[in-house]
């Protein structure tokens, strides 16, 4: 890993002693002077006729302006709405309609500035009447060249899908949540588990971070999955980068998922869904000429339903199952043709209670609640060759859980984290073409009040414990501070047609185990030929430990791993994407359990394996293939046995299509993929001072659940009744009612095992109306 980061660097700075070398050589002669007959140069007097009187030199007349066409695209060709197009020397500006064309006066040979919401600034030389369609590149990689063809993903195995992708995925409901399980990369399971419910590339979930809008949020989902905390209405992309990001993002050691909420629109409207799930209304439109707003709201329905399905049989009494609350506002503000403010809310309210008796006993009573509001403030600038982003956001969070008599968990905290990004595109620079350069800082301070009293935590490949309500082995009440504070810079130029490099660095400060990370990344793009790019990436990134009870022990040190990636990236014609990607990733300082209970950094990893991925956008046809091979152990002390991580899951294939035509869309999506590892249990003991019968494990995650396939069907129809746009869908998961075994529980004394499955037959019907 460090000999191919060594490599790299060697790379970029032997192509700068090129460039300084061609730099220094001696200047060319002077070109020939033109013959007589030929024009002078414009800043030189015209030659005087032999009788014509003396005339003060002419000034130089400028280029006539023409009219000048173009379109506007995104990364998959779709044409971007509402972007400003200006000349760079701030002569006329026009915003793009919605197919993304525009049309401006321009001189032959001057620049065209183009700006968009999400995305970053690119520049196009005007070189006729019509120009070849400019795709502006996502905002996320900070990187702002003006490019005639497909966009590069914001790293090697990254994908981009947008609201409209996200809602023709069959068997997800039109969901991000879903829409995750069809990325190369994520562990699939119809449960998701864990702490954010993503997990990618076989590790750990609290190892990978889930960003709205740039900033971290606790969860993404509801209990159960059932439901991403932000409907799919109000989101414009989602991003997902498994791994090879750029210095810009940090905090995780294996990858990111980002949403982007979108403005509200240019006309007003309404729009009101309601589904066996859930029910919503969205609100959106102008606040003035320059402004516009985006508010929507959404309330939890299953918990009125399932209670009517569950079987009398079943000893259980569902007090709240589940029942949540979502918000999110959005508001922006056009300051000028530089200037662009937003202000924005997300939040969820997330409670569950159940008995697990008909009695509602207090001694059989779980109950959980999770809520968090961020409030989010930022101004954007954009001039020329320079933007910059300015924010600050805060953030509130409570956890609240109670299980039986005994235990009990509050955890109320608050967060805070300014953000300032800077970023400067050139034409050229030192020799150098498309030369970005960007820094940024940020900081990130959290307080949380801590009331825990519950066993000892189950951590990576640990058994779970017999149940004992009594058992209250970790016990704390105080407050903890963990201030975190970051910067990073990275720059990016094109050696020549074919070579792109990016190198960067970030350095993190965790405040709580009083640790600096650096953390050099870079990049190597080689164009191939025309739409063949190969990708070349190796990085160090760090996990802060503050999981869990990892806030309570100020020793124990952040999660490394190293990361080296390699792919090729495909894009034959505009709407056709084909990805391949090897990957191998080195873990270390995993944190892990002492025999006291305590935590060290003792752990160590690996993760490796390929990913392919295909997307097509052609006329009313969607398709996609996803497919994935990997395989990731790890040690948990030195000299200790070899295992598989909880999540490893060597295969997972997605294979959907959508045909739309008319009022009606049809898809359908077939889904395969390997069943998590579990620990066996061979035997047990009975312990009569505490009155539980006490495992034997057998070897860790030695044995796996089955293979699970599945296939989902979707239909939507749309059509006018009055003023209102109508769409009714039915999402069907699992048509032939296919279990899925996500692990085994055994019974009180261990001698009997039974599975632990997942709903085998999920539909998902609604209406949604648009005013």
């Amino acid at each position: 890993m460090h000999r191919a980061g060594s490599a790299r660097v060697a790379i970029a700075v032997a192509w700068m002693i090129r460039d300084a070398v061609a730099a220094a050589q001696p200047a060319p002669p002077p070109a020939t002077p033109a013959p007589a007959s030929a024009p002078a140069p414009a800043s030189a007097p015209a030659p005087e006729p032999p009788s014509a009187p003396a005339t003060p030199p002419a000034a130089a007349a400028p280029a006539p302006a023409i009219t000048v066409t173009g379109r506007v695209v995104d990364a998959v060709g779709r044409p971007i709405r509402g972007a400003t197009v200006r000349r760079e020397d701030g002569a006329g500006q026009v915003t793009t309609d919605a197919d993304g064309r525009f049309s401006i006066e321009a001189p032959v040979g001057s620049t065209l500035v183009i700006a968009s919401e999400h995305h970053g600034v690119a520049l196009a030389g005007v070189t006729g009447a019509v120009l070849d369609d400019i795709v502006q590149l996502p905002e996320l990689t900070g990187e702002k060249i003006e490019v005639t063809g497909e966009a590069p993903t914001p790293a090697a195995g990254a994908a981009e899908l947008d609201r409209e992708d996200i809602q023709r995925l069959p068997g997800t409901g039109g969901d991000v949540v879903r829409a995750l399980s069809a990325m190369p990369g994520v562990v699939n399971q119809q449960i998701p588990l864990g702490y954010s419910g993503v997990v990618i590339r076989g590790s750990s979930p609290q190892d990978s971070k889930v960003l709205i809008d740039d900033f971290e949020v606790p969860i993404l989902f509801h209990p159960l999955g059932i439901r991403a905390v932000v409907p799919a209405e109000s989101i414009e992309s989602l991003t997902f980068i498994p791994g090879g990001f750029d210095a810009a993002y940090g905090r995780s050691s294996s990858g990111i998922v980002q949403l982007t909420t979108r403005p509200g629109g240019e006309a007003r409207s309404t729009q009101a869904e309601v589904s066996l799930i859930d029910g919503g209304l969205i609100a959106q439109g102008p606040l003035g000429e320059h402004t516009r707003y985006m508010l929507a709201l959404r309330r939890s329905v299953i918990d009125f339903v399932l209670p009517l399905v569950i079987p009398s049989s079943v000893d259980l009494s569902l007090t709240t199952v589940p029942q949540y609350w979502d918000e999110q506002l959005r508001i922006d503000h056009e300051l000028s043709s530089r200037w662009n403010l937003s202000v924005s809310s997300v939040g969820t309210d997330d409670v569950f209670e159940l008995f697990t008796t008909k009695e509602d006993a207090p001694s059989k009573r779980f109950f959980t609640q999770t809520r968090f509001v961020r409030l989010t403030g930022a101004a954007k600038y954009h001039d020329g060759e320079w933007q910059a982003s300015l924010a600050l956001s805060g953030m509130l969070t409570e956890i609240d859980a109670e299980v039986g008599l005994y235990q009990r968990l509050d955890v109320p905290t608050s967060l805070v984290t300014p953000r300032a990004v800077v970023t400067r595109a050139m034409r050229e620079a030192i020799g150098l073409r498309d030369v970005v350069w960007s820094s940024g800082a940020e900081a990130q301070v959290g307080h949380s009040s801590i009331d825990i009293a519950l066993p000892l935590e189950r951590r990576e490949g640990e058994p779970l414990p017999p149940y004992d309500p009594k058992d209250t082995a970790t016990h704390f009440r105080g407050a903890v501070w963990f201030p975190d504070f970051a910067a990073w810079t990275s720059v990016a130029a094109t050696f020549d047609p074919r070579i792109r490099i990016t190198l960067g660095a970030r350095a993190d400060y965790f405040g709580r185990p009083r640790e600096l990370a650096v953390q050099p990344r870079s990049e190597l793009q080689i164009k191939l030929s025309d739409g063949l790019t190969s990708r070349f990436s190796a990085g160090m990134y760090r996990r802060p430990p503050e999981f869990q009870s990892e806030l309570l022990d100020p020793h124990v040190r952040s999660e490394r791993s190293q990361q080296l990636t390699t792919g090729l990236e495909y894009t034959p014609i505009l709407g056709v994407r084909l990805q391949g990607t090897l990957y191998y990733t080195d873990r270390t300082a995993l944190i892990t359990h002492n025999a006291d209970g305590t935590l060290n950094n003792d752990g160590r990893g690996t993760s490796k394996g390929m990913e392919l991925l295909a997307m097509v956008h052609g006329g009313a046809w969607f398709g996609w293939l996803g497919y994935s091979y990997s395989n990731s152990v790890r040690v948990d002390a030195p000299g200790g046995p070899l295992r598989l991580f909880d999540y490893d899951q060597p295969h997972n294939l997605n294979l959907a299509a959508s045909w739309k035509r008319g009022r009606w869309q049809l898809g359908g999506r077939f889904t395969l993929y390997s069943g998590l590892p579990y620990t066996p249990v061979v035997g047990a003991e009975f312990d009569s001072d505490r009155n539980l019968h006490i495992p034997t494990q057998g070897a860790i995650n030695s044995a796996r659940a089955p293979v699970h396939h599945e296939v989902d069907l979707r239909v939507d129809y749309a059509w006018k009744w009055g003023p209102a746009a109508m769409v009714a869908y039915l999402d069907v998961q699992n048509i032939y009612f296919n279990r899925s075994v996500v692990t085994y529980f055994y019974n009180y004394d261990y001698t009997q095992r039974s599975a632990f499955e997942s709903i085998p037959f999920i539909p998902s019907a609604g209406l949604r109306a648009v005013l």
